[in-house]
């Protein structure tokens, strides 16, 4: 009896104390412990987007939660946190034209096990895989054309009084800023090349909306560069009275165009936020600060000895640095935060065109080697160069010597896209008929595409994938890949 009665205080005793375990656990949590935001939910992201943040509404247990939380298709990254806010950092950009869902269906508070989170799931997008280019058959001819993979669409852009010779998307991918000239204009003026910009339609707004951003009624436009993640303009004009003596750099800002006070130099790349610039000045490269603009305008740092600036890395602190040699060979240096630039490369033949990957760890450069000093004939190729352990990757090369060859790297770092050209003698074209650095009339391209470059950087979990070059079936030349 006595044994019963011990059984029933115990049974009693434990009901009791789950009530108030019950109690305690609801007081001090009140509401089901959830995830309280997360940053992406619904959103459509870019390459520059490379974390995200959960924020729980209770302190969670830290491994159950990195443990369990899902991404479909998979993210690789990094986790770090602050107090109940979760940080996850990709990378690499995700790869661009792709749904995904973020799922958390486990974890639990922390040091409390039987507390669990509530079930949670959200989506967001990668941006549309898309391109512009200038197209060069029927109707296209010498107008700015988007294509858009993700959504099998072309949409021609400028309209067909303007013939488009060079471009640049702006960071949002929402306008295309480039240089035309009027086809109706008489031969005198057709070399006078105005700026616009158009609107590409692609997040939402209409298409084609076209904006006069700078005219030649006094300067005559040679060449511009737009930041690759702000709205800066650099142009390079000549006075039209007095083309010798005012000729130089003006900065094109907040609706301001005003001149840039420094020496006269070449080819000229802005760094990615539009704060300064690398322009070829002195037999070197200078680096001129455009913010704030002085008079004249700050110098950071001057590199002697070298011909042009390649490129510079997405966070603005590698520099690509080109550098031609007394034996006629050519050089590829690297700087990294404005430091003593390190050799990469050097080669007999001609460095057309480099561009860092979205992390900073490749170089992609596009060469023409092997000159037969009989023909004179040169092959393209397109390489990969490692920064980390300095390791050269060919990815392309091609049979014909084809100097004028444009490559654009795809903001997530998945796929290369170049145009093949056929060019004639100039002779009887027309002045708006774009043209090669060498003079000579583009009448035809072709567009194609080299991928997958997911895996330039082999692992042991991830080996080395061959990369296949692909036609496109696009008529076109100076494709960019859109931010």
């Amino acid at each position: 009896m006595w044994t019963r009665i011990r059984s029933r205080k115990s049974i009693l005793l434990a009901i009791v104390l789950a009530v108030i375990s019950a109690i305690i656990v609801v007081t001090m949590y009140p509401g089901s412990p959830r995830v309280r935001d997360f940053s992406w939910a619904e959103r459509s992201i870019h390459a520059d987007d490379r974390s995200f943040s959960l924020v729980f509404s209770h302190a969670v247990d830290h491994e159950s939660i990195e443990k369990n939380l899902k991404i479909d298709p998979a993210l690789p990254g990094q986790f770090d946190w602050n107090d109940r806010e979760l940080i996850y950092t990709l990378d690499q950009p995700a790869p661009y034209g792709f749904d995904f869902t973020l799922s958390l269906n486990d974890g639990h508070l922390a040091n409390k096990v039987e507390v669990k989170i509530a079930p949670f799931s959200a989506t967001f997008r990668s941006a549309d895989r898309a391109i512009a280019y200038i197209g060069t058959e029927s109707e296209e001819r010498g107008r700015l054309v988007m294509y858009n993979f993700t959504q099998d669409a072309k949409t021609i852009l400028t309209p067909p009084d303007l013939s488009v010779m060079d471009y640049y998307p702006y960071f949002d991918s929402e306008k295309l800023l480039f240089s035309a000239v009027d086809r109706n204009a008489t031969d005198q003026r057709l070399l006078d090349v105005q700026l616009y910009s158009v609107t590409t339609g692609i997040t939402g707004q209409p298409a084609g909306r076209l904006t006069k951003i700078l005219d030649d009624s006094d300067y005559q436009t040679l060449q511009f560069v737009l930041a690759s993640h702000a709205e800066t303009i650099v142009v390079q004009r000549a006075d039209r009275q007095n083309p010798g003596a005012n000729f130089g750099l003006w900065l094109v800002r907040d609706g301001e165009t005003l001149p840039i006070q420094t020496e006269p130099g070449g080819l000229f790349t802005l760094m990615p936020d539009g704060s300064a610039i690398a322009l070829s000045q002195r037999e070197g490269i200078a680096i001129i600060s455009l913010d704030p603009l002085t008079d004249p305008a700050q110098l950071i740092v001057f590199f002697p000895e070298f011909g042009r600036a390649l490129d510079l890395s997405d966070d603005g602190q590698q520099l690509a640095l080109l550098k031609f040699n007394p034996n006629y060979t050519q050089s590829i240096f690297f700087s990294v935060n404005q430091d003593v630039p390190q050799e990469l490369l050097t080669l007999t033949g001609t460095v057309i065109d480099a561009q860092f990957d979205p992390t900073g760890q490749i170089l992609y450069a596009l060469l023409l080697t092997e000159l037969d000093t009989e023909t004179y004939q040169a092959q393209p190729q397109i390489v990969a160069i490692n920064l980390t352990d300095l390791t050269l990757r060919e990815l392309a090369r091609f049979e014909t010597d084809q100097r004028d060859l444009q490559f654009s790297l795809s903001p997530d770092g998945q796929a290369i896209i170049f145009d093949q050209l056929q060019t004639e003698s100039p002779q009887e074209k027309r002045l708006d008929t774009p043209r090669t650095p060498s003079g000579e009339a583009i009448v035809g391209g072709d567009l194609r595409v080299i991928v997958p470059l997911s895996n330039v950087r082999p692992t042991p979990e991830r080996p080395a994938v061959e990369p296949t070059i692909e036609p496109l079936g696009l008529a076109g030349i100076r494709p960019h890949w859109l931010p």
